[in-house]
């Protein structure tokens, strides 16, 4: 489920559908269910409640998981370099918010990440991935620079993984999702904010278990260390993020 909840950050990761070719090397088909923490003031945590269809493929170079989708630009036992793209959750709905002044911003939307990723696997010390990505919607025109290691362990039909990780936010990113404009200062009475670049670490366990040779359950939790240019913005609620999801799915 990392790649699943890589968008996010995040969550964790959402939904598609893909048909399965004649040549799938791998090919699965379940629903997730996501919740994650506050992070935007007096918005209700029910808004963050997600259930989605969950799509798991690979054929050849070509993969789609979850939310994300590639192409193997460089594939060997250990080492794989990728193009991809994947939905980023990430949102904020004025007309969601308790506040009066937090209902005066502008709303902030989920977009489209496209970059490149760089994936390394060893028997002895697990994986380690670095995923570069830019906007490709232009609502923040910011950057995104995710790197994790995870240490696979089988135990029967329970498989375990987990996570160690940061992710780098440049200014853009930041200013779109939680800085306030002086414009939206002078309406609201919230303070101007113009955050810059940002480092969030995080800790992840994802879990696996094999009901059958088809049917699996999955499910796991993430906290994120919510660095200081995130959490002194007057828009955010909490200094950190924690995120569950749970799902099964069916291997054809």
């Amino acid at each position: 489920m990392t790649n699943v909840i890589k968008a996010g950050v995040t969550l964790a990761l959402l939904a598609s559908s893909f048909l399965q070719a004649a040549q799938a090397d791998d090919f699965s088909l379940g629903l997730t269910a996501s919740w994650s923490s506050k992070l935007y003031r007096q918005v209700n945590e029910n808004k963050n409640n997600l259930l989605f269809p969950n799509v798991d493929y690979e054929s050849g170079r070509f993969w789609f998981h979850g939310l994300s989708t590639g192409y193997n630009l460089l594939q060997t036992p250990y080492d794989k370099i990728a193009v991809l793209g994947y939905y980023l959750p990430l949102s904020f709905k004025a007309s969601d918010s308790h506040s009066w002044q937090m209902r005066q911003l502008k709303d902030r939307r989920s977009s489209l990440m496209t970059g490149l990723s760089y994936s390394h696997q060893s028997d002895t010390f697990g994986t380690f991935e670095t995923v570069l990505a830019t906007d490709a919607l232009g609502n923040s025109n910011g950057l995104n620079w995710s790197n994790t290691w995870s240490y696979p362990v089988q135990l029967g039909a329970l498989g375990l993984e987990p996570a160690l990780g940061i992710n780098w936010n440049n200014s853009k990113f930041n200013r779109y999702y939680y800085g306030i404009s002086s414009g939206e200062s002078a309406r609201s009475g919230l303070k101007q904010y113009s955050p810059g670049d940002s480092w969030a670490p995080f800790a992840e366990l994802s879990l696996n278990y094999s009901l059958t040779t088809s049917w699996n359950l999955y499910g796991g939790a993430r906290y994120t260390f919510l660095p200081d240019e995130v959490k002194h913005s007057p828009m955010v609620a909490k200094d950190s993020l924690v995120t569950f999801w749970g799902g099964f799915s069916y291997s054809f």
